[in-house]
C-alpha cells in the first residue's frame, strides 16, 4: 500500500470528522449555526461533545489515533531513508506518537462530567495539539536541513510550504496564549482553535504528497 494513503487518512479523517460533527450539531440545534472559522461561535469540543454527536466523534476519532501514531512511526523510517541519522528523528517519533496517545484520552472523556474528567480532557487535548505541532515543527526543520539532493527529491516548494505551515501553527499558538491569558476573548480563541486544527491536520496532507513523490510504500510481513 502506498504510504501516502496513511498520511492522507491522517489529514482527512480528523478534518472531515470535526466539520461533520459541527454540521450535525447545528442541524440538531445543539450549537449555534455560524461559520466557526470566522465567527468563532463555538469551540471544537462544544461542537462534538453532546449526544448523539459524541458517539460519531468517538467511533471515528479513536481508530484515527492509530492512523496518526502509524504516520509518525513511518516518518521516522522515512527520515532515515533520506539520510537523517540525528537524535531529532527519535524525538519527532516520540512527540508524534505521544500526542496521538493523548488524543485517545481526550476522545474517551469528552462529553463526561466531573472535575477529574475535565482535567483529563484538558491534558489530552493540550498534549495532542502541543506535541503534534512540535513534532511537525521539528520535522520541517530536519527536512530543511537535508542535503541538497535529498531535499530536492521532495519536489519544488514542498519544504518551503511545510516550514510555512509549521510557522503558521507557531504564530497561532502564540496568539492563543495572548487571547487566553490576557484578553479573555472566547470567540477569538475559538477561531484560532479551528484554524490551528485545520493547519495541523493539513500538514499530514503535505506529508502524503512528499511520500507519494518518494514512492514510499508500506509492506506487511506474513508469518509462515
Amino acid at each position: 500500500m502506498p504510504a501516502a494513503v496513511l498520511a492522507l487518512a491522517g489529514w482527512l479523517l480528523p478534518t472531515l470528522l470535526v466539520i461533520g460533527c459541527f454540521a450535525l450539531s447545528v442541524r440538531l440545534g445543539l450549537v449555534e449555526g455560524c461559520f466557526p472559522f470566522i465567527d468563532g461561535c463555538t469551540s471544537i469540543s462544544a461542537a462534538c461533545r453532546k449526544e448523539p454527536v459524541i458517539h460519531l466523534f468517538r467511533a471515528v476519532m479513536l481508530p484515527t489515533t492509530t492512523v496518526l501514531a502509524a504516520c509518525w512511526l513511518v516518518t521516522g523510517s522515512w527520515l532515515g531513508s533520506l539520510g537523517d541519522r540525528g537524535r531529532a528523528r527519535a524525538w519527532i517519533v516520540f512527540l508524534g506518537v505521544t500526542g496521538a496517545v493523548f488524543l485517545v484520552l481526550y476522545a474517551v472523556f469528552l462529553g463526561t462530567d466531573g472535575a477529574a474528567y475535565k482535567l483529563m480532557r484538558r491534558y489530552g487535548v493540550t498534549v495532542y495539539f502541543g506535541f503534534t505541532a512540535l513534532a511537525q515543527l521539528v520535522l520541517s526543520a530536519r527536512l530543511w536541513r537535508l542535503p541538497g539532493p535529498a531535499r530536492a527529491a521532495l519536489g519544488p516548494g514542498l519544504p518551503h510550504l511545510m516550514v510555512a505551515l509549521a510557522g503558521g501553527m507557531l504564530a497561532l499558538g502564540l496568539a492563543n496564549v495572548v487571547f487566553s491569558n490576557f484578553l479573555d476573548i472566547d470567540r477569538a480563541e475559538n477561531v484560532i482553535e479551528w484554524f490551528f486544527a485545520l493547519v495541523m491536520h493539513g500538514y499530514f496532507g503535505l506529508m502524503a504528497l512528499a511520500w507519494s513523490r518518494a514512492g514510499l510504500r508500506l509492506e506487511v510481513g506474513r508469518s509462515a
